[in-house]
């Protein structure tokens, strides 16, 4: 049976982040990751991810997404958010991956940067990311109409 490729991707990469050892003692020994935003007073750090799936000209299998992962830190200086960073460009950057219903999956860093917050010490870092993917099993499903 079929299951949304978003969730797909989504849940891919929640498990990517919280089987890395090295990213869950970066972020205090456990990687907390919400989609779309974190709950109200969530721990410090944290991660809030989410997924824009756009159609690739051409083609009804090949599809591309923009996808967005945010970093949350609470410290006195942002070493700790950038050391966070570093272990997301290590664990994305030119991954090539597939799941059970989206194959071929390539994820290419595309930009980040600080975003000002207006409260003292709580340091917001946005990355960008362009996956590249055939969604194989919903394209099955469309031509077996």
């Amino acid at each position: 049976m079929a299951t949304d490729l978003e969730k797909s991707l989504i849940d891919y990469l929640w498990i990517k982040y919280t089987d890395s050892t090295t990213l869950k003692a970066a972020m205090g020994g456990t990687v907390r990751c919400y989609l779309a935003w974190a709950i109200p007073d969530a721990t410090f750090p944290y991660l809030v991810h989410r997924l824009a799936i756009r159609k690739h000209p051409g083609t009804h299998v090949v599809q591309k997404a923009a996808y967005y992962l945010d970093i949350w830190s609470d410290s006195p200086d942002a070493n700790e958010i950038l050391a966070i960073r570093v272990l997301i460009v290590g664990l994305l950057d030119e991954l090539v991956f597939s799941t059970a219903d989206v194959k071929q999956c390539h994820i290419e860093f595309m930009s980040s940067g600080f975003v000002p917050e207006s409260e003292q010490d709580i340091f917001h870092y946005a990355t960008m990311w362009d996956i590249a993917f055939r969604r194989d099993t919903e394209a099955g499903i469309i031509n077996s109409r």
